[in-house]
């Protein structure tokens, strides 16, 4: 007896109060179940596109995101290979077997304004982009 009790009074419980609240006329129950629906209708034509739209705006940022970390990760690859293969060429070499070439006065002239450190600069800048290059 005590069981079918407490069943009946989650029963009754478990009903929105607006359908037995009393109201003026009796059109309490008519107005509890347009909310009801009203309900309903916001959640399927307001809810789920303003969901969708989240959705969305969250996929195109993380896409966005996923660009900038593959572009930084193929600058940093670029970057490795360009410092290898600058390292296997040796440019500062081949500069100073070329000056030992030269005769003194022009060599020391070029060594004043520093022309080699400026060629070696301008080739390694040269491949560095190039390799940069290679990465797009």
């Amino acid at each position: 007896m005590i069981i079918s009790r407490i069943l009946f009074l989650l029963f009754m419980f478990s009903f929105p109060s607006f359908a037995f609240a009393a109201g003026e006329g009796g059109m309490s129950f008519f107005s509890g179940v347009m909310d009801f629906f009203a309900g309903i209708w916001d959640f399927i034509w307001v809810t789920i596109p303003a969901t969708v739209n989240q959705f969305f705006v969250w996929l195109f940022t993380y896409m966005l995101y996923l660009k900038f970390y593959f572009l930084k990760a193929s600058l940093e690859f670029a970057h490795a290979v360009a410092l290898g293969f600058l390292d296997m060429v040796n440019i500062s070499a081949v500069v100073n077997s070329a000056i030992d070439s030269l005769p003194s006065d022009l060599k020391q002239v070029a060594l004043d304004i520093r022309f080699f450190d400026g060629l070696t600069i301008i080739v390694e800048a040269a491949i560095t982009r190039f390799v940069y290059q290679s990465t797009q």
